[in-house]
């Protein structure tokens, strides 16, 4: 019977060996105790005179023989020359030496102090005294093996369990890459290696443990330690501390994020959300909506303090950003703090309240839609539901234990998320056409014009002028034609103007003002004015497919970005040349072989740093933000009298450690663990059965 045994090298590459499963011989020593031996190919045996070229040349040849044996080695003893390198090596196997049981030593502690120590968990000893080893010497420029012993005093690992053995475990940059990346969408390690086991299709296939890939994520979060804020601060566009130089104020936004307000921008809603890190700072994004009906992110912020400075500072920074193009309009909730700030930066944008706050008369003005109904709103919201919505997105990605550093890995995979749904329903917009549901052309040419989610409800209102609307009056004068339309969904009449020499058209509906279509009242005038397109002084860029488009000007006339992408496959250039072609694949060849042995020879710091792509300041200047306290009531804080009520209103249950009916289990027990006899109910119970 024969097996293809893979042996995993401490560097992570397998080395497959077909052979004979090796038996494990039993033998006894010369003192009488029994030995375990796996004989093993020769080509991966050690023996005394074995010469190497480097010491980790010696040492990855005796793990992979203690792979293939089922023992783990691991390094022990070395002895120096002078000028400090190795002379002599040992490796030892796993199980050498001896160690204590944490248990006996609670024990003893205890017996010893009178006083009894916190509850630990039962560890198990896992060395015995193996005396297997192998010594490395370096003689005349090489490391020979001088020493080999085998025969171990405890069983070997079978061939069927080599994947719990520790250097058949090795934790690849693959598997690192993973857990940053499925971090970054706020999967945990234990559904990431569930993840990587239905990948490889096996456990014994992942070729790491959960142990390893926590471990792993643990060593994340020391490598950013106290740098957290410092190492934050480089991704961002302007930040402040306070006097303990702790960060407490954070701005950001990007070439996407500035290229989108310029052309949606008419309207934003800035509204806080909670527990996106472990310093309970304040994550609010800029919200709007773009040419889809969809939330575009502008600009987001972290702030410390809800106070109006810290949101002063914040819009200021907004406004610098944004080149000083102020938005028409921005929606908030009620917050003192926010409301004062809004007028102190900006000048022109009117501000509103979200209408879940219709109760406050007083307030009226800033939520009351009649004060909003010749205000473009771009059909944003008639609440903060636009930055809610954006705030649950988030949250999807983020973790109330994060740090910064994580945070922004995680924000930064949502923004991949919602540019990449962006793209997508660019291109259904381009590459399909929904039918149309009339015989007018103004639908045709709308269909030609807007985005599919804008089309559908223009759609709606061209339908509706068909359907459900009639003239009920008519009236002109030298320069306008007023036309009273009757509205039979709404059972109400509306006023249309029309000048018929340019075309310019106002309802008092005012829906073109506050969502930038038109309604179907002046679509029923179009209509009876047979005009087969819609007018373009009417058409919107901000709803067109065109949105983005062609290059994006500034308020300066510099160009941001160019978002129209030449179509051109820079390999096809190439092809036509037979000899580039060769010399291409000559330079990506050179250019992998040299990337590979960059990883090989990577420390475990800079591979830190390229997984998290920050570096770790040689000076940490500024200090992770205090503790935040937000605004809103705290979690009640029970008095002893409330925990007993709250405590009286649970049922008991019987424990089965002290066998009593009380508010605890075995698990939670106060009494030590102990075998009670049976009460007199069991035995009863027992005697009956």
């Amino acid at each position: 019977m024969t097996s293809n045994s893979t042996l995993s090298t401490p560097l992570g590459r397998p080395s497959t060996v077909e052979k004979p499963t090796p038996p494990i011989l039993l033998s006894y020593s010369s003192k009488g105790s029994q030995q375990w031996i796996r004989k093993v190919e020769e080509e991966f045996t050690p023996r005394v005179g074995m010469e190497f070229d480097t010491l980790e040349d010696g040492i990855q040849f005796y793990q992979i023989y203690a792979i293939a044996c089922g023992f783990d080695a691991r390094r022990s003893s070395q002895r120096r020359f002078r000028d400090q390198s190795i002379r002599t090596k040992f490796v030892v196997c796993h199980r050498e030496g001896f160690g204590e049981s944490k248990k006996l030593k609670k024990m003893v502690n205890k017996e010893s102090h009178g006083t009894p120590n916190k509850k630990e968990r039962v560890t198990t000893i896992r060395r015995f005294g193996c005396t297997i080893m192998i010594k490395l010497a370096f003689t005349s420029g090489k490391y020979v093996i001088s020493q080999f012993r085998e025969g171990h005093n405890h069983p070997l690992v079978l061939v069927k369990n080599r994947e719990f053995q520790k250097l058949s475990r090795n934790l690849t940059l693959y598997h690192k890459q993973t857990i940053i990346n499925h971090s970054k969408i706020n999967i945990g390690t234990s559904k990431t290696y569930r993840i990587c086991k239905e990948v490889a299709n096996g456990y014994e296939n992942v070729g790491a443990s959960l142990l390893d890939f926590k471990n792993f994520q643990r060593e994340v979060k020391l490598f950013i330690g106290d740098a957290d804020a410092e190492m934050f601060i480089s991704f961002q566009y302007a930040y402040h501390v306070d006097e303990g130089r702790n960060l407490c104020r954070v701005f950001w936004t990007d070439t996407h994020g500035k290229s989108a307000y310029l052309v949606f921008g008419d309207g934003v809603s800035f509204d806080p959300t909670y527990g996106t890190n472990k310093y309970c700072m304040v994550f609010t994004p800029f919200t709007g909506i773009d040419n889809h009906k969809k939330s575009v992110t502008f600009a987001s912020t972290l702030l410390s303090n809800e106070d109006e400075e810290s949101f002063v500072w914040v819009f200021q920074k907004f406004m610098d950003a944004m080149g000083g193009k102020e938005p028409q309009l921005i929606i908030t909730d009620q917050d003192p703090a926010i409301r004062n700030a809004v007028p102190t930066v900006f000048k022109t944008a009117r501000h509103r309240f979200c209408m879940w706050l219709s109760t406050m008369f007083d307030i009226k003005e800033y939520w009351i839609p009649a004060y909003f109904r010749d205000m473009h709103m771009g059909n944003i919201m008639s609440t903060t539901q636009r930055s809610e919505s954006e705030n649950n997105f988030f949250k999807k990605f983020e973790s109330h234990y994060g740090t910064l550093v994580e945070f922004w890995l995680r924000y930064e995979s949502a923004m991949d998320q919602q540019r990449h749904t962006h793209k997508r329903l660019e291109m259904e917009s381009n590459n399909s056409v929904p039918k149309t549901i009339t015989p007018l052309s103004m639908e045709s040419h709308a269909l030609t014009l807007y985005t599919h989610e804008v089309f559908k409800e223009i759609q709606e209102e061209i339908k509706s002028s068909m359907c459900g609307c009639g003239i009920v009056g008519y009236s002109r004068n030298e320069i306008f034609e007023m036309t009273v339309i009757e509205d039979s969904q709404r059972s109400k009449t509306f006023a249309v103007q029309y000048n018929p020499l340019t075309s310019d058209v106002i309802c008092n509906c005012k829906l073109f003002e506050r969502r930038g279509i038109k309604c179907r009242h002046i679509f029923w005038v179009f209509s009876n004015k047979l005009l087969k397109t819609i007018p373009d002084k009417y058409i919107l860029t901000r709803w067109s497919k065109n949105a983005l488009r062609g290059p994006i000007y500034d308020l300066h006339g510099n160009i941001i970005e160019n978002y129209e992408t030449a179509d051109v496959s820079q390999l096809e250039i190439s092809k036509k040349e037979a000899d580039v072609l060769r010399d291409l694949q000559r330079v990506l060849r050179e250019f992998k072989d040299t990337v590979e042995l960059k990883k090989e020879r990577m420390s475990k710091w800079k591979e830190m740093e390229m997984l998290i792509g920050c570096s770790t300041p040689d000076e940490v200047r500024i200090v992770p933000p205090r503790q935040s306290k937000n605004k809103g009531s705290e979690k009640w804080i029970m008095t002893s009298k409330n925990k007993a009520i709250e405590k009286a209103k649970k049922p008991k249950r019987r424990c089965g450690n002290c066998k009593r009916m009380a508010y605890h289990d075995s698990r939670n027990c106060p009494e030590p663990f102990s075998k009670h006899p049976p009460d007199e109910d069991e035995s009863s119970d027992s005697e009956r059965n």
